[in-house]
């Protein structure tokens, strides 16, 4: 599965929002109709992830995660227990937790962002803001780029 490219879409009143086709096609191709969102890590976005991929995440962090160390034990308790399991509807919708919503700042206008793995979803009012960091100018990304590469 890979995700890429942004689409602008609109959450309706009961907060549920269009897939992008694209975004539809990949998930119906590979069967996976059930997703897991949670708020990223980093960003005031959500973090939209195909039920397998989450899984194999989650894997990921259980085989180091120490059961005897009260710390690892918090973080894996916020890491699971924030995220939540939501199906894609007939009409290929989303309904998106109202309380996640809240916390990325989302209203309305969103922004989905194709992230190969996994999907980001963005205030469009948060993308828009004079000064974010969430997107590198064309200057910026060339620069980052070039240094990354050859380091």
């Amino acid at each position: 599965m890979s995700f890429i490219g942004q689409f602008p879409a609109r959450l309706d009143s009961k907060n549920r929002v269009f897939m992008p086709a694209g975004f539809r096609r990949i998930l119906q191709q590979s069967g996976q109709q059930t997703l897991v969102v949670r708020k990223d890590f980093f960003e005031d976005c959500l973090v939209v992830y195909p039920a397998s991929r989450w899984e194999e995440e989650i894997a990921r962090v259980r085989a180091r995660l120490n059961r005897f160390d009260g710390n690892q034990q918090m973080v894996y308790r916020k890491l699971v227990s924030e995220a939540q399991e939501v199906q894609l509807d007939s009409n290929g919708r989303l309904l998106l937790p109202k309380q996640m919503l809240e916390r990325v700042g989302i209203d309305q206008d969103v922004l989905f962002v194709g992230m190969e793995q996994n999907i980001e979803i963005w205030s469009m009012k948060t993308v828009g803001q004079e000064g974010c960091q969430v997107f590198l100018s064309d200057e910026e990304f060339a620069e980052s780029l070039k240094q990354f590469m050859t380091e």
